[in-house]
């Protein structure tokens, strides 16, 4: 340990303790062996047996999102656009997974730890993956960041930061760094224009790390702990995965992957786009890292998004009243 770069604490943005390791991606079983963290509080769900899940879960992340509250959204609203936040510049952004997504990343899984099924079985095999998908990255009704998110298209985020920010370059994509939380684990992609590669050289690109990838249309994930509660375990039987229920559950650690698109003013779209991106959750009743103003439910949420007008729209309402 002594010669390899250690885990260090610091507070983030939100006022939240977590631990940091630059520019490399430390996996679940590495990290339990790990001296630096062994007093933290990961390392006590780490450190407990845990029945079999699926592990890893390929997913090919096509979407991405950014989940805010009501204050941040109208600055996004009144900018045009997702700005750098704080002293790094960066803009987050996480996976938006989808039931399709779900079973897709089902069928991976089937083909490479079932190696003889045949595509009859595969097709006819009922559905299991989703039993384990229960970590707050896939729980798109909730969200512990505010009640508003944002949906894109990875590719169309990609192409306006190309136009944008890259000056028609292709993006470079860098491995940031492993964050550590309670029960999170952080895989965070770094995204910047080849005018920082300079800048950023500390961190290793991304095409050399073989849990998380990119391939120009979408983010290769090798999902390790999927479940927010473990309630069931995985038993294969006779080419079939099946999930089977705990009598109790279990709680354990979860990983996800980040992108932080580095930008020092804001990446914009015609608010038409940024309205149609717009959907309201829930906020998680657990866990809230957002405390500043969000709305008291569902139902305001969606007001206040229908009270957003772009140009256009408060032309056509100009119009319409004078008629």
């Amino acid at each position: 340990m002594a010669s390899e770069k250690v885990f260090r604490a610091r507070k983030n943005r939100r006022n939240i303790r977590e631990l940091y390791l630059d520019g490399k991606y430390v996996t679940i079983e590495h990290l339990k062996d790990r001296d630096d963290i062994r007093q933290e509080q990961v390392q006590k769900y780490l450190s407990k047996s845990i029945p079999d899940y699926p592990s890893p879960v390929e997913f090919h992340i096509t979407e991405v999102a950014h989940v805010t509250n009501k204050t941040s959204l109208e600055d996004i609203w009144m900018s045009e656009g997702f700005k750098g936040l704080y002293t790094d510049s960066f803009s987050w952004w996480s996976p938006k997974i989808n039931e399709a997504d779900i079973r897709a990343a089902e069928e991976r899984y089937l083909e490479k730890s079932l190696p003889d099924i045949t595509k009859e079985e595969k097709t006819a095999h009922p559905p299991f993956l989703s039993e384990f998908t229960t970590s707050p990255l896939f729980l798109n009704e909730t969200s512990r960041y505010g009640n508003f998110r944002f949906t894109f298209p990875l590719t169309e985020l990609m192409e306006a930061y190309k136009k944008q920010k890259c000056e028609g370059q292709e993006p470079v994509l860098r491995i940031y760094g492993t964050k550590l939380f309670k029960q999170e684990i952080e895989y965070v992609v770094l995204v910047h224009s080849p005018e920082f590669s300079e800048q950023f050289s500390q961190f290793p690109l991304l095409t050399s790390n073989p849990w998380v990838a990119y391939d120009g249309n979408k983010i290769i994930w090798k999902a390790q702990a999927i479940c927010g509660t473990h309630n069931f375990q995985l038993v294969i039987c006779e080419n079939t995965a099946i999930p089977k229920p705990l009598y109790s559950h279990v709680w354990y650690v979860w990983d996800q992957v980040s992108l932080a698109f580095h930008t020092k003013d804001v990446l914009t779209f015609p608010k038409r786009k940024i309205k149609a991106s717009l959907s309201c959750c829930e906020l998680d009743p657990n866990v809230r890292l957002s405390y500043e103003a969000n709305c008291s439910s569902l139902d305001e949420a969606n007001k206040f998004i229908e009270s957003l007008q772009d140009d256009d729209e408060k032309e056509d309402e100009k119009n319409n009243t004078n008629l």
